[in-house]
């Protein structure tokens, strides 16, 4: 292979791994593990955060293996319908992601092991059959993310000393839960129209935007309920930190879903990629919180300036190109732009 051939494969690679989505689940998995306070090895905490990520990478490579079809028809310039990234390629690499999270699932223990194989079957039901399946696709898209902080709590184990950690552990299963249902639905507002071309019943496209809409909002209200309860049921050595940023992602949440509200009765392609947009740093902050719960403040910052740096730059640098094709690569999504969507070239 050609260095110019290497690189274009390199890159349809580093496409499919979405950069901007990648240290999410991985700080999910983290805070399971922050949280649940039992054991503190350096390489358990490592492998708390490393075999989500290997499970996302997987269920990346498998999504798009499975919405191929559908691709090539809404999205042709994404790695697979280009031909820039083989099917069986995508198939293998998801494969071998599946088998690194394995590895280590089993390494944790029967615990892991279990909650490896509920996200594994999880990944590949959404993909293969509840994606195109209204609310249930987005429902099942959203426990991925409570298994991860799951899988988190079992690497680690219960700290005896800590009574307050399996009610704040459940209250951040329906925060997470809720939360990724909640993105996951407006990533469904974003592709409508391909959707509907692919026969994919998404809630918008079966139910209509503004019930879609709706049910966004609804998530995100239960989303911020559950984070507000973690924080009044754990200690009060981080509870402050934490309930102070829980307020910067409720503040942030508004930004992102009120253009979607403002347009919710005709939803222009822009507006809900730009809304998501805001939502995956969002929820990076979200993570590196519950983060702080058990590890401190320090270590949530620590963690959480460079993830949330690195997120916003690859949205920048990926995002809409990856999106929406390379027709509109030049478009921006920060939210000062002075171009009317409409009118948006």
């Amino acid at each position: 292979m050609s260095t110019a051939g290497a690189v274009r494969a390199l890159r349809a690679h580093v496409e499919t791994w979405r950069p901007y989505t990648l240290w999410y689940v991985g700080l999910v998995g983290l805070a399971g593990a922050a949280v649940a306070g039992g054991r503190r090895d350096p390489w358990l905490l490592l492998s708390a955060w490393a075999a989500p990520t290997a499970g996302w990478l997987g269920g990346h490579y498998l999504g798009d293996y499975f919405d191929r079809d559908l691709d090539a028809g809404s999205k042709p310039h994404r790695p697979i319908p280009s031909s820039r990234l083989g099917a069986g390629t995508a198939l293998w690499c998801g494969s071998a992601c599946f088998a690194a999270l394995g590895v280590l699932a089993v390494l944790g223990g029967w615990g892991t092991t279990v909650a490896a194989l509920l996200a594994g079957c999880g990944i590949v039901a959404y993909s293969r059959w509840f994606k195109a399946r209204g609310i249930a696709g987005n429902l099942v898209r959203g426990a991925l993310g409570a298994v991860a902080l799951g899988y988190g709590a079992l690497a680690a184990g219960l700290a005896p000393h800590r009574p307050w950690a399996v009610p704040v552990l459940l209250a951040l299963v329906v925060a997470f839960w809720s939360h990724d249902a909640m993105s996951n639905l407006v990533g469904a507002l974003r592709d409508i129209d391909g959707d509907r071309a692919g026969g994919y019943r998404t809630l918008p496209v079966g139910r209509g935007v503004p019930v879609a809409v709706r049910t966004v909002v609804a998530l995100y209200a239960v989303t911020i309920g559950a984070a507000v309860t973690a924080g009044l049921l754990a200690g009060p050595g981080t509870r402050t930190a934490y309930l102070a940023t829980v307020l910067v992602v409720l503040v942030t949440g508004v930004v992102a879903l009120a253009p979607l509200v403002a347009r919710r009765d005709g939803m222009p392609v822009l507006v809900a990629l730009r809304a998501h947009s805001v939502l995956v740093v969002e929820r990076v902050v979200l993570a590196s919180a519950a983060v702080g719960l058990g590890l401190g403040v320090a270590v949530q910052l620590a963690l959480a300036l460079p993830m949330v740096l690195l997120t916003w730059l690859a949205q920048r640098g990926m995002r809409v190109r990856h999106e929406l094709g390379p027709p509109v690569a030049g478009l921006t999504l920060a939210a000062h732009s002075r171009l009317p969507l409409e009118d948006a070239p």
